[in-house]
């Protein structure tokens, strides 16, 4: 994937990031973005990784069940190769019609009923290594649909558990920049006014009544107005648009933290259950799956 993967690291900068005043708001949301696209692909690695072990551990099991029969009916065949050779040494014994001697008729006798009891034996053997084998075919084929099934399931909701948080973000963003705007514009000109109200009330003749001319009347409204709004307006919604901000952006940031979190729970596990490490899967795996 050409997306990298998320790190502890990487939510550790971002942390220290939302500790300063001074980084854009803009720039936060659009990491904080970023930092959830990434997290995607630490997700797609934990599908694939249980999905892919899963499938190795499944064949695998099939492979040791199918070779240990395979060796049964070897055997077996050689039990029946041995039972033909001795029906074929009884018949030989017949050839030349019944022996006189009922001492050896009695060995003859004891022989057919020998084999014709290993043959039942070995019958029901083969009987029973075939049921086997066909039953170990079909729950085989059942557990691969169960697993494709499985995956198929995991890998709707992934992808729309990661748009909802895309979603998410761009609504809180969205809401906090009017209510930044709105803040602002109230900061920008309720400061003016307040000063042009403090000169009236003290004195000043902002409020002469000598002249009906409003801009001659609040000429220090005015030109508070201008001189904040070329000097202070930005850091004045830069400071507004932090303080709303950062609150979400610090929630985020712990679900992000926890999410992750939950992620390397489950790859553990995933390692302890099919003994093998996510290193050595992605070494094996990672030119295939882009990683």
């Amino acid at each position: 994937m050409s997306i990298p993967l998320l790190s502890e690291t990487d939510l550790e900068i971002y942390r220290n990031d939302l500790s300063n005043p001074e980084k854009s708001t803009d720039e936060l949301f659009n990491r904080l973005n970023g930092l959830y696209q990434r997290f995607a692909t630490n997700e797609q690695l934990l599908t694939d990784f249980e999905y892919i072990s899963a499938l190795n551990s499944l064949e695998s099991s099939y492979t040791s069940k199918k070779e240990h029969f395979n060796k049964e009916i070897a055997e077996l065949k050689k039990q029946f190769k041995q039972l033909d050779n001795r029906i074929v040494a009884a018949e030989q014994k017949l050839r030349h019609g019944i022996p006189e001697d009922l001492l050896v008729m009695d060995k003859i006798i004891a022989e057919q009923e020998s084999i014709i009891a290993d043959q039942e034996k070995l019958n029901n053997a083969e009987t029973y290594i075939v049921e086997e084998v066909r039953k170990i075919d079909i729950e085989h084929g059942k557990a691969l649909q169960k697993l494709e099934e499985q995956e198929r399931n995991r890998e709707t909701p992934l992808k729309g558990k990661f748009s909802a948080f895309k979603e998410q973000i761009e609504i809180a963003e969205k809401g906090i920049t009017l209510k930044v705007r709105s803040l602002s514009l109230l900061a920008v000109i309720g400061i003016p006014l307040i000063i042009d109200l403090f000169f009236g009330l003290a004195g000043s003749p902002t409020f002469s009544k000598s002249s009906n001319n409003i801009i001659f009347n609040h000429y220090i409204f005015i030109i508070s107005l201008i001189l904040i709004e070329l000097f202070l307006a930005d850091k004045i919604r830069n400071r507004i648009s932090y303080v709303l901000s950062i609150t979400y952006l610090k929630d985020s940031l712990k679900t992000l933290d926890n999410l992750l979190i939950e992620n390397k729970r489950k790859l553990a596990e995933i390692e302890s259950a099919h003994h093998i490490s996510l290193a050595e899967f992605v070494k094996k795996n990672g030119d295939v799956l882009n990683y």
